[in-house]
C-alpha cells in the first residue's frame, strides 16, 4: 500500500506560515533553502520580464537567502542588486552567501517603507510577498516612489483561486486575485504593461508533485 502523506497539525500550519512569512533561526534557514527550490522558476520569469540592462540598479524585496543574486549582476554591465528583507536571519544568510560581491547589498526594512530615496532604483522585483504587506496600498506608493522615471516593477505571485486552497494560508496570508494587484499598481500610479499567467510542476511540503499556477505583473513608472 502507499503511505499517505503525514497531514500537519494546526499548530505546525502555523508555525510553517510563521516562517514563510518571516524565516528565522535553524528553521528559518531551511525554509529559506525550500523557497530557493519551490520559488526558482518564479523569481527566473519575474527577471526575465524584468528585462535587466547594463547599469541598471535593481532592488528585490524579500529575497530569501538571495542565492540568486549572482545570476541577475550577470545579465549586464554595471549591474548593482539590493535585497531587502524583514526576516534577520535571511538578511545574515543573504549577506553571508554574497559576501565576493561589493555590487551586491541586503539590508533589514520593515515591511511597511523602502529605505532607500525618490528615484533610487531603475528596477524592482518581489516574488511571493505580497501577500504579507500589512498596507498595500501604501505599500504599492513606496514601490513607485523609489522607482526612476521609465522605472520597472515585477510582481510574481500565486493568485487566490490557487492559494485559498492551500492549508496554512490561513494563518496570516493576504490573497489575491490579477484584478486586485493591478489595481494596488494603479494606484499607486504606475501604468500596467504586461500580465503574464504560468503553469509549473512543484513539489509540495510532503514530497509529492502537484501543479500550480503563478502570476507575474509588470508596471512602469
Amino acid at each position: 500500500m502507499e503511505n499517505k502523506p503525514k497531514q500537519l497539525s494546526e499548530t505546525e500550519l502555523q508555525e510553517l506560515a510563521a516562517q514563510l512569512r518571516c524565516p528565522d533561526g535553524g528553521d528559518g534557514i531551511k525554509v529559506g533553502e525550500m523557497m530557493n527550490f519551490t520559488n526558482g522558476n518564479m523569481i527566473a520569469k519575474a527577471v526575465e520580464v524584468l528585462q535587466i540592462d547594463d547599469n541598471d540598479s535593481i532592488l528585490e524585496i524579500g529575497p530569501g537567502n538571495g542565492l540568486h543574486a549572482e545570476d541577475i549582476l550577470n545579465r549586464g554591465q554595471n549591474i548593482h542588486y539590493t535585497g531587502i528583507d524583514i526576516s534577520t536571519t535571511m538578511v545574515e544568510e543573504a549577506r553571508k552567501l554574497n559576501s565576493g560581491s561589493s555590487a551586491i547589498r541586503f539590508e533589514l526594512t520593515d515591511g511597511i517603507t523602502i529605505p532607500f530615496g525618490n528615484g533610487h532604483f531603475t528596477k524592482l522585483f518581489t516574488t511571493n510577498t505580497i501577500y504579507f504587506w500589512e498596507h498595500p496600498e501604501d505599500y504599492a506608493k513606496e514601490i513607485a516612489r523609489v522607482l526612476k522615471p521609465g522605472g520597472m516593477a515585477v510582481i510574481g505571485f500565486i493568485p487566490k483561486r490557487v492559494m485559498e486552497k492551500i492549508p496554512f494560508v490561513k494563518y496570516g496570508f493576504t490573497l489575491y486575485e490579477e484584478e486586485t494587484v493591478t489595481g494596488l499598481l494603479e494606484g499607486a500610479g504606475l501604468e500596467i504593461v504586461s500580465q503574464i499567467s504560468e503553469k509549473e510542476l512543484v513539489t509540495g511540503n510532503h514530497g509529492q508533485t502537484i501543479e500550480r499556477e503563478f502570476m507575474i505583473i509588470s508596471a512602469k513608472s
